[in-house]
């Protein structure tokens, strides 16, 4: 009986490699994936490798006062605007007034998009400290 996931046991020491399953590649929902983005989550040890159809993209980190409607409805401005295909977010508050909010997400042509998004970043009210990290094919760890 087909499953809704498919699973495998990893020898990440001696293999330091992960194959993805023929089935995928065959799957034309797939057909058009270009990369996968891989993120490592630092606290957890976890690893979440996410499909892409597009050639590159970025990881945005905010530090802000407060995770609120306005953030929220500026990021989808950006998102919409610029073409920005969300492929992960999550956000905590560590302190009454001080929240992070990170966000990945897939683009072509991210460096000619890059000085705009850091200029609507720069202009969110609240906000502490920002971190833009450009993520594209080839570029690792």
């Amino acid at each position: 009986m087909a499953g809704l996931t498919k699973g495998m046991i990893v020898d990440i020491r001696n293999k330091r490699e992960v194959r993805i399953p023929d089935e995928f590649y065959n799957s034309p929902l797939y057909k058009d994936v270009r990369a996968a983005i891989a993120i490592y989550f630092e606290r957890t040890g976890e690893i979440r490798i996410i499909p892409m159809s597009r050639e590159g993209g970025a990881r945005v980190r905010l530090e802000v006062e407060k995770v609120n409607p306005a953030l929220m409805q500026t990021m989808t401005h950006l998102f919409k605007q610029h073409d920005l295909k969300v492929l992960y977010t999550t956000g905590f508050c560590f302190e009454q007034n001080r929240c992070i909010y990170e966000v990945y997400f897939a683009t072509d042509n991210i460096r000619e998009k890059e000085p705009h998004i850091r200029q609507i970043i720069e202009s969110i009210p609240g906000l502490y400290e920002s971190e833009f990290e450009i993520l594209e094919i080839g570029k690792e760890w």
